[in-house]
C-alpha cells in the first residue's frame, strides 16, 4: 500500500486516488484562490470567507465556533484553545481559537482548506499543552453516506485566474441535484447570490467559445455523474466508477491548465504533480504503459521546477517514486525501482524529524525497498523495509488514521520475510500487524477491503507453512470480507478476487473438495474478465486461472483443463513483457502445465517444453532470488520425468544436481525445504532403481526423513512426505531383504492414507503405495491377510481415481498384480481373470512411449502365462509373446524391465517351440548392454551383471539347438566379459578414422581416455575438490558424450560397424596359434564351440556328459577342499597346515576330463605326446571358469595319456576379442624387467621371496631390470615403474575382495595396489607379468562370466601374457617354479619372447612335478596362463 504524497490536485473536486490505502501528503500550494461557504454543524461551526484573501492559499479569513452555552466552560478556562480541521481523516489545518463575541462563541484565525471531495471530515477542539498532542477537548465527525445529509448550506466554488494570463472560473453550486457550470474568463463574484459573470479574456474569442463548447459537455457528464452518486461528486461514484471519459477529460483540462502557465509560476509544479497523479490513476484503471511514463515525466519536471529547499521537494520526490515504483512492476526494469528507493530516500532525508510527512516518506520507501527484495532477493532490502515501516509505525500516533496502513505496510514485510527464511515469529508477527490493522480500521472506510485482504494472505502464508486448516478457512473468510466491500468496478475488485480464488485452491489442496477448486476457477475466471486487455495485472490473473485448472485436471484427469491451463500461461507470458518480475514465474507455471500433459498423454515435445521454460525462468531469475530454489526444483523434476520415460542418465543426475541445489538455497526453517528435500529424495530413489547404488536409496531415506522431520504435524504435506519415505524404504527391502525395511513402508504409507481426507485428489495414490507394500511384505512372508489387504487398497485407489486420470493405468497394474499373486496360492481362476482384466485396462490406457508402457504389457503377459500354465490353452501362450515382445521391442522404459520380459519370451517361446525363439533371444543379448551401461561405475555394472549370465549362456544354448553354432559363438561374445569388453573399446586405435575425421577420432580418444581413466582427469579440472558424487555424474555424462561420437563415426561410409560387436569371420583370427575353444553351460545343455583357424565353420562338440549340475557339484567340492587345505594367503606351510585333498581333487579332474576335456581333444584331432605340443585356449562360461580345466586328466594310474599336459599347452582368455587386441599389440620395445619383491604390507612374512628373487636375477643376468623390495616397493613406486619396465614380476600377498571384486589386491608397502586401479593404468608397451601372489586368478562366484580377478586387470592395463595363481601357492615352491619358468624363456640368450610364456609355465610346472615327487596336487595346479 504505496502512501502517495499527491499535492493539491489542480481545483475541482476530485477524489480519485483517496479510496486507495494511501497517506497523502499536502504542502501548502501556491494556487489562485479558492473561496468556499461551509456549513454549520452540531458543534455548530460557521465559516465566513474574504474574498480578498491572498491567492497562494486557500484560506477561511472568518470561523466562528459556537457551542451550547452549558459547554463554553471548555474552552473558558483554556489558555489556547485550538481548533483543528481535518478533512477524510487527515489533518489539513490548525488554528487558535479566541472569544470575540457572546457565550459559546469563539472565532478564528485563517484556516486552511483543500479542493477536494470530502468523505468525512472531523472539527476538534484542542486544549494547547505545549506538547506535539494535546488534549482533546471536543470532537465532531461527519462520515460515509450521512455527510450529504449534514450539510445544511450549499458548498460555491470560485476560482480566480492569474493576473494577465487566461483563466478558468469554475461556478457550482453542490446539492443533491448539482450542476456544474464552467466557462471560460474572469468573473466577479457575488458572495450574496453565489452568482456573477463571465467576462472572456483570451485573445481570440473563437478559441474560448470552442474550449467552452468543450466545458461544457464535460460540464453535463459531471453533473450526471453527481446525481448518480447522491451528491458525492466522486471518481468513485457506485455507478460510475472508473469512468473513462470523465478521467480523460481530467486530464484534458489539467494539462491545458499547465499549458497556460508559464514554468516561472510558483503553481506550476504543483500542477504538474497533480496531472502526474491523474495519469497514474487512469494507467491504474486502463493499463496504458504510456499514461504511467507520462506520469514519471509529469513529476520529474515537477521535481526540477522545485527549488531546492521547498517545503514542496519531498513531496515531489515521493510523487516520483511512488510512479518510477509502479512502472518497475510492469515493467521489471531495475533502473525503476533503483530510481524510485533513490527518490524516497531523498524524500525522507529532505523531511525533517516531528514532520507530519516524515512517517508517510518512510513507508513508501520501505515500499520500494521491499519490490525490490522481491525481484532480487537480497535480504539487506527487506530487513531495510521492514526497519523503514517499523519507524513509520512508530513514529504515527495512536488514533491517526494512517496508522492502519502502515501496520498493514509493516506486515506484508514481516510476511515477505518469513517467505524467504521461514522464522514463525515473522508471519505470527505479520498476522498480529494485519489483524491490528483491520480492528482499527472503520467499517466502511475504504482501506477495510485492502487490509483485510492482506490479512487474509498472511493467514494463508502461514496455513501452507502449518496446515492449520482454522488459518485457510480464516483467509478465505477475509478474502470474501474484501471482495464483498468492494465496490463493482473498482480497480482491486479482481485483485480480490484472485485472492480468494487462491485460498479456495489452496483448502482444496488440503481436503479435496471439488466445490472449492470449481470456486477458485470462478473467481480467478471473473478477475480475469474485470480486467481490461492491456492492464498490467492480466497476465497474473490469467496465471492464477492456469494453476486452477491444472489443479483440477490433477484430480479429475479432464483434458480440456491442462490444454486451458496451458493456453492461460501461454497467454500470460505472451502479455508479460521481457525483463518484468514476474516473467519467470509465468514461464515455470507453463513449464509444469506442459510436464503435466506430458505425463498424461507421453507427448515427448510437451516434456522437452516444459524443459526449456523452466531452464528460461531459472536464467532469468538472479541470484539470491526468493524464487530460485522453487525454479531449480521444478526444473529437477521435469528432467526427472524425461528420464523416467527415455531413460537417458544424464537427466536423472541433472535432476539430483537442480534438487540439491534448490536445498543449499533454501534457509534453514524455510517452509519449502522439506519439499525440496522430498524432491531431492524421490530423483536419488529413481536413480538407485537405474544404476542400484545402495547409497542413492540410503541417501534417499534421509532426504525423506529429514524433509517429515521439518514437516509439521496436520500439514497438507505431510502425508506425501510420509508416503515418499515408505517408497523409499520399499525400494530398500527389495534390494535388501529387511524386514524392518517393509514394515516401516506399511506403517508410513497407512500413516498418509490416514492424514489424507476422503475426497482428497491424493488419497488413491497413497491407498495403492500402501497396497504396494503389504503386497511385497506377503510374497516374503506369504501372510494371505496382507495380500488381501493389498487387493482392497488397489481396489479402492482404482474405485477413487476417475476415467481419464493419468494414474488410472497405474492403480490398474497394481490391482492386477495382487489378484495374481494370490492366485498362486490359492488357485482361484477368478483372480487370474480378473487380473488379466485389469493388465490389458491399464495397457489399453497406457500411451505408446510412455516409461511405463514396457512394464504393463510385461505384467499382461506374466498374466496370460499363468493361465496358460494352468488351462494350456495355447491361444494365452502366443498372447502372453505377444505381450513379451512389445515389452522387450520398446524404445523406452527401463532396460531391466525389457530384459526381464525378453526373458519370459525366451521361456515362452522355448516351451511351445515358437517361431520367435531367435528372435527373443536376440532381443535379450541387444538389451544386455543397456543394462550394464559404460555410464555406471564397474561395480555397479558388475552387480547388474551378477544375474545376466546366465540369459546369455540360455540364448546361446538355443541357437546351438537350432543350428546356429556362429550367432552361439557372437551372442557369448558379446554378453560375456561386459566391462572388460567396454574397456578394450575404450582403448581401440582410431587410425582409420582419423583419416577421414581427424577431428573426430580425436575428440573420441579423448573423451575415452577420460572414460578409462575413471574420469579422474575431469576431477583434476576441479582442483580436486569434486565429491563422489560430482565425479560419478561427469563420468556418466562423457559415456553419453562416447556414445554420440561412435554414432557419427557409424554415420560415416565405411564405418557402420565401427566398434560393434565382432562377427564370426573376424573372431575366427583370434585362432591363429592355436583352437579357441569356448565352452557354454546352461541349464538345457552343456557344449564347446570351437574356433580354428582356416575352418569355415565353428566346430560343435556337443558334451552330453556334463551338466549344469555336475558342474555346479564338482565346483562346490573343489572350494570345500580349497577352504579346508587353507590355500588362501601365500605362506609357509607348516605341519599344523597339510595341504591335502588329493584323492578330491584327482576326481574332479578325472571327471573334467572325462566328460570335457577328452572330448573336446578327441574332436579336435589332438594326439598325445607330439614332438610340439600345440596351444589351446579355454574361454570358459558359469562355473567353470572356477574348476582348473587346465589340468583335467586321469592321475591315480601310470598313465600319462590320461590328462591334457601331454596333448596340449593350455591357456585361458575371457573372451575371444581379448586374443584379437592382444595379438595386434604394437611393436615391442627394448626389454626392461621389474621385481617387486615381499614388500613390507603388514601381512605374514613370506621368507623364499628373496630366494625368488636371487633365482631371477641369475636367470636375467646382464640384461636390464629394475628391483623394489620390502619398504621400497611402494604402490606408488611400483606402479611409476610398472610404466618403465615392460616386463614384472611381483612376489607379494593378494587379496580377493568377496564384497566388491574391483577392490581385490596386491598388498604392497603402504598401502594396496587395487583392481580398479590396474586397470586404469593402460600401459601400451607391457608384455608379460608374473603374479607370483595369491589367488590372482580366483574370480568371483556371481560374476563368472567377467573375469573379476587381478590377472584380468593385468590384461585390461596392456599385459598380453600374465601367469597368474587360482589360490595361494606353496612359499617354498614358488622360487622353483620361478627359476625353471624364466630358465626357458632366456636359455637362448636373446629377448625373451611373451608369446612363449605359456610354455615356459608349462614346463615349468612338468618340472616341479617330476622333481618333487610327494608334491601335493593343490601345490602345482594353481598356476595358469592368460593370453596369447
Amino acid at each position: 500500500m504505496v502512501e502517495a504524497g499527491w499535492l493539491t490536485f489542480f481545483p475541482y473536486l476530485y477524489s480519485a486516488f483517496l479510496a486507495r490505502t494511501s497517506d497523502i501528503n499536502f504542502p501548502r500550494p501556491a494556487l489562485p484562490r479558492l473561496i468556499k461557504s461551509i456549513w454549520s454543524m452540531s458543534i455548530t461551526s460557521s465559516l465566513k470567507v474574504d474574498s480578498d484573501s491572498p491567492r497562494s492559499a486557500l484560506i477561511f479569513r472568518e470561523i466562528t465556533i459556537e457551542l451550547p452555552a452549558q459547554d463554553d466552560h471548555l474552552l473558558k478556562d483554556v489558555s489556547h484553545p485550538v481548533l483543528e480541521l481535518k478533512l477524510n481523516g487527515r489533518t489539513v489545518d490548525k488554528t487558535d481559537l479566541s472569544r470575540e463575541s457572546g457565550l459559546g462563541v469563539w472565532d478564528a484565525n485563517e484556516l486552511l482548506i483543500l479542493p477536494e471531495i470530502i468523505t468525512h471530515f472531523t472539527l476538534s477542539v484542542f486544549a494547547d499543552l505545549g506538547s506535539s498532542e494535546g488534549q482533546l477537548l471536543a470532537s465532531q465527525e461527519i462520515y460515509g453516506p450521512n455527510l450529504r445529509d449534514r450539510l445544511g448550506e450549499p458548498v460555491a466554488i470560485l476560482l480566480d485566474g492569474y493576473e494577465n494570463y487566461p483563466s478558468m472560473i469554475l461556478k457550482a453550486k453542490v446539492t443533491t441535484e448539482d450542476i456544474f457550470r464552467w466557462a471560460l474568463g474572469t468573473e466577479q463574484w457575488n458572495n450574496q447570490t453565489g452568482e456573477g459573470r463571465v467576462q472572456n479574456m483570451a485573445p481570440n474569442s473563437d478559441d474560448q467559445i470552442g474550449r467552452h463548447r468543450n466545458l461544457e459537455s464535460l460540464l453535463q457528464l459531471l453533473s450526471q455523474i453527481n446525481r448518480n452518486s447522491g451528491g458525492r461528486s466522486s471518481f468513485y461514484g457506485s455507478d460510475n466508477f472508473g469512468n473513462r471519459e470523465y478521467i480523460d477529460r481530467k486530464i484534458e483540462i489539467e494539462e491545458e491548465a499547465i499549458r497556460f502557465t508559464p514554468d516561472s509560476h510558483p503553481s506550476k509544479p504543483t500542477q504538474l504533480s497533480n496531472l502526474g497523479n491523474s495519469l497514474l490513476t487512469r494507467f491504474k484503471r486502463l493499463g496504458n504503459l504510456d499514461d504511467v511514463d507520462s506520469a514519471i515525466a509529469r513529476h520529474q519536471a515537477a521535481v526540477n521546477l522545485t527549488p531546492d529547499g521547498h517545503p514542496n521537494k519531498p513531496a515531489q520526490l515521493n510523487n516520483l517514486g511512488n510512479s518510477l515504483l509502479l512502472r518497475f512492476e510492469c515493467l521489471g526494469n531495475l533502473d525503476d525501482v533503483d530510481s524510485a528507493i533513490a527518490r524516497h530516500q531523498a524524500a525522507v532525508n529532505l523531511t525533517p524529524d516531528g514532520h507530519p510527512n516524515k512517517p508517510a516518506q518512510l513507508n513508501n520507501l520501505g515500499n520500494s525497498l521491499l519490490t525490490r527484495f522481491k525481484r532480487l532477493g537480497n535480504l539487506d532490502d527487506v530487513d531495510s523495509a521492514i526497519a523503514r515501516h517499523q519507524t513509520a509505525v512508530n513514529l504515527t500516533p495512536d488514533g491517526h488514521p494512517d496508522k492502519p496502513r502502515r501496520l498493514s505496510n509493516l506486515g506484508n514485510s514481516l510476511r515477505n520475510r518469513f517467505e524467504r527464511l521461514g522464522n514463525l515469529d515473522d508471519v505470527d508477527s505479520a498476522i498480529a500487524r494485519h489483524q491490528v490493522s483491520v480492528n482499527l480500521t472503520p467499517d466502511g472506510h475504504p482501506d477495510k477491503p485492502p487490509q483485510l485482504s492482506n490479512l487474509g494472505s498472511s493467514l494463508l502464508t502461514r496455513f501452507k507453512r502449518l496446515g492449520n486448516l482454522d488459518d485457510v478457512d480464516s483467509a478465505i473468510a477475509r478474502h470474501q470480507a474484501a471482495v464483498n466491500l468492494t465496490p463493482d468496478g473498482h480497480p482491486d475488485k479482481p485483485s480480490r478476487l484472485s485472492n480468494l480464488g487462491n485460498s479456495l485452491l489452496l483448502r482444496f489442496e488440503r481436503l479435496g473438495n471439488l466445490d472449492d477448486v470449481d470456486s477458485a476457477i470462478a473467481r480467478h475466471q471473473a478477475a480475469i474478465n474485470l480486467t481490461p486487455d492491456g492492464h498490467p495485472n492480466k497476465p497474473p490473473q490469467l496465471s492464477k486461472l492456469g494453476i486452477s485448472l491444472l489443479t483440477r485436471f490433477e484430480r479429475l484427469g479432464n483434458l480440456d483443463d491442462v490444454d486451458s491451463a496451458i493456453v492461460r500461461h501461454q497467454a500470460a507470458i505472451n502479455l508479460t513483457p521481457d525483463g518484468h518480475p514476474d516473467k519467470p514465474r509465468q514461464l515455470s507455471n507453463l513449464g509444469s502445465s506442459l510436464l503435466t500433459r506430458f505425463e498424461r498423454l507421453g507427448n515427448l515435445d510437451d516434456v522437452d517444453s516444459a524443459i526449456v521454460r523452466h531452464q528460461a525462468a531459472i536464467n532469468l531469475t538472479p541470484d539470491g532470488h526468493p524464487d530460485k530454489p522453487r525454479q531449480l526444483s521444478n526444473l529437477g523434476s521435469s528432467l526427472l520425468t524425461r528420464f523416467e520415460r527415455l531413460g537417458n542418465l544424464d537427466d536423472v543426475d541433472s535432476a539430483i544436481v537442480r534438487h540439491q541445489a534448490a536445498i543449499n538455497l533454501t534457509p534453514d526453517g524455510h517452509p519449502d525445504k522439506p519439499r525440496q528435500l522430498s524432491n531431492l529424495g524421490s530423483s536419488l530413489l529413481t536413480r538407485f532403481e537405474r544404476l542400484g547404488n545402495l547409497d542413492d536409496v540410503d541417501s534417499a531415506i534421509v532426504r525423506h526423513q529429514a524433509a517429515i522431520n521439518l514437516t509439521p504435524d496436520g500439514h497438507p504435506d505431510k502425508p506425501r512426505q510420509l508416503s515418499n519415505l515408505g517408497s523409499s524404504l520399499l525400494t530398500r527391502f527389495e534390494r535388501l531383504g529387511n524386514l524392518d525395511d517393509v514394515d516401516s513402508a506399511i506403517v508410513r504409507h497407512q500413516a498418509a492414507v490416514n492424514l489424507t481426507p476422503d475426497g482428497h485428489p491424493d488419497k488413491p495414490r497413497w491407498l495403492g503405495n500402501l497396497g504396494n507394500s503389504l503386497f511385497t511384505r506377503f510374497k516374503r512372508l506369504g501372510n494371505l491377510d496382507d495380500v488381501d489387504s493389498a487387493i482392497a487398497r488397489h481396489q479402492t485407489a482404482v474405485n477413487l481415481t476417475p476415467d481419464g486420470h493419468p494414474d488410472k493405468p497405474r492403480w490398474l497394474s497394481n490391482l492386477g498384480n495382487s489378484l495374481l499373486t494370490r492366485f498362486k496360492p490359492l488357485g482361484n481362476l477368478d483372480d487370474v481373470d480378473s487380473a488379466i482384466v485389469r493388465h490389458q485396462a491399464a495397457v489399453n490406457l497406457t500411451p505408446d512411449g510412455h516409461p511405463d508402457k514396457p512394464r504393463r504389457l510385461s505384467n499382461l503377459g506374466n498374466s496370460l502365462l499363468l493361465q496358460f500354465e494352468h488351462l494350456g490353452n495355447i491361444d494365452d501362450a502366443e498372447a502372453s509373446i505377444v505381450q513379451f515382445s512389445a515389452a522387450s521391442s520398446s524404445p523406452v522404459g527401463s532396460p531391466s524391465v525389457r530384459l526381464a520380459a525378453a526373458r519370459k519370451w525366451i521361456y515362452v517361446a522355448s516351451i511351445t517351440h515358437h517361431s520367435s525363439l531367435l528372435i527373443a533371444c536376440e532381443s535379450a543379448i541387444a538389451i544386455i548392454p543397456l543394462v550394464a551401461w559404460l555410464g555406471l561405475s564397474i561395480l555397479n555394472r558388475h552387480q547388474h551383471l551378477a544375474q545376466i549370465g546366465a540369459i546369455v549362456r540360455d540364448a546361446a544354448a538355443i541357437a546351438i539347438l537350432l543350428g546356429q553354432c556362429d550367432k552361439a559363438v557372437e551372442w557369448l561374445e558379446q554378453g560375456r566379459s561386459i566391462v572388460w569388453s567396454q574397456i578394450l573399446q575404450l582403448r581401440t586405435p582410431v587410425d582409420e578414422v582419423r583419416a577421414v575425421e581427424p577431428d573426430l577420432a580425436d575428440r573420441l580418444l579423448h573423451v575415452s581416455s577420460l572414460l578409462d581413466q575413471g574420469a579422474k582427469s575431469t576431477k583434476s579440472q576441479n582442483d580436486g575438490n569434486q565429491s563422489p558424487e560430482e565425479e560419478a555424474r561427469q563420468y556418466r555424462a562423457l559415456a553419453r558424450e562416447h556414445e554420440e561420437i561412435i554414432e557419427k563415426i557409424r554415420s560415416l561410409p565405411r564405418f557402420g560397424d565401427f566398434l560393434r560387436p565382432s562377427k564370426l569371420h573376424k573372431l575366427v583370427n583370434a585362432a591363429k596359434e592355436g583352437p579357441v575353444v569356448v565352452i557354454n553351460v546352461s541349464k538345457a545343455q552343456c557344449d564347446a564351440l570351437a574356433l580354428v583357424y582356416g575352418a569355415d565353420e565353428v566346430i560343435h562338440i556337443p558334451l552330453p556328459d556334463l551338466t549344469s549340475e555336475k558342474i555346479t557339484q564338482l565346483q562346490a567340492e573343489f572350494n570345500l577342499i580349497l577352504k579346508s587345505s587353507g590355500v588362501r594367503l601365500r605362506a609357509v606351510r607348516d605341519e599344523e597346515v597339510e595341504v591335502g585333498g588329493d584323492e578330491g581333487c584327482k576326481r574332479i579332474l578325472a571327471e573334467l576330463w572325462d566328460h570335457l576335456v577328452k572330448p573336446i581333444l578327441d574332436s579336435l584331432a589332438f594326439s598325445h605326446g607330439p614332438d610340439t605340443l600345440p596351444r589351446i585356449w579355454w574361454c570358459v562360461t558359469g562355473q567353470l571358469a572356477f574348476l582348473p580345466i587346465h589340468a583335467a586328466g586321469i592321475y591315480d594310474t601310470g598313465d600319462s595319456s590320461g590328462h591334457i599336459h601331454d596333448y596340449a599347452i593350455s591357456s585361458y582368455t575371457p573372451t575371444i576379442s581379448a586374443l584379437l587386441e592382444q595379438a595386434d599389440a604394437p611393436a615391442r620395445e627394448p626389454f626392461r624387467h621389474l621385481s617387486a619383491i615381499e614388500p613390507s604390507s603388514g601381512a605374514s612374512y613370506i621368507p623364499n621371496t628373496e630366494k625368488e628373487l636371487e633365482c631371477i636375477q641369475r636367470r636375467l643376468h646382464n640384461r636390464d631390470y629394475v628391483v623394489l623390495r620390502k619398504a621400497a616397493a611402494t604402490r606408488e613406486r611400483v606402479m611409476n615403474a610398472m610404466k618403465e619396465c615392460n616386463w614384472l614380476h611381483l612376489a607379494c600377498h593378494g587379496t580377493q575382495n568377496a564384497r566388491d571384486p574391483t577392490k581385490s589386491a596386491l598388498l604392497l608397502h603402504g598401502g594396496k595396489l587395487i583392481l580398479e586401479e590396474i586397470i586404469r593404468l593402460k600401459l601400451p608397451h607391457a608384455e608379460f607379468a608374473f603374479l607370483s601372489a595369491c589367488q590372482t586368478m580366483t574370480g568371483d562366484e556371481e560374476l563368472s562370466d567377467e573375469a573379476v580377478h587381478i590377472a584380468g586387470a593385468m590384461s585390461l592395463a596392456g599385459y598380453r601374457s600374465v601367469v597368474a595363481t587360482m589360490w595361494s601357492i606353496e612359499d617354498a615352491l614358488a622360487p622353483k617354479v620361478a627359476d625353471a619358468f624364466y630358465a626357458h624363456l632366456l636359455r637362448d640368450g636373446e629377448r625373451p619372447d611373451n608369446r612363449r610364456a605359456a610354455e615356459a609355465l608349462h614346463f615349468s610346472v612338468k618340472k616341479l612335478r617330476e622333481e618333487e615327487k610327494d608334491i601335493k596336487m593343490l601345490s602345482w595346479l594353481p598356476f595358469v596362463h592368460l593370453g596369447i
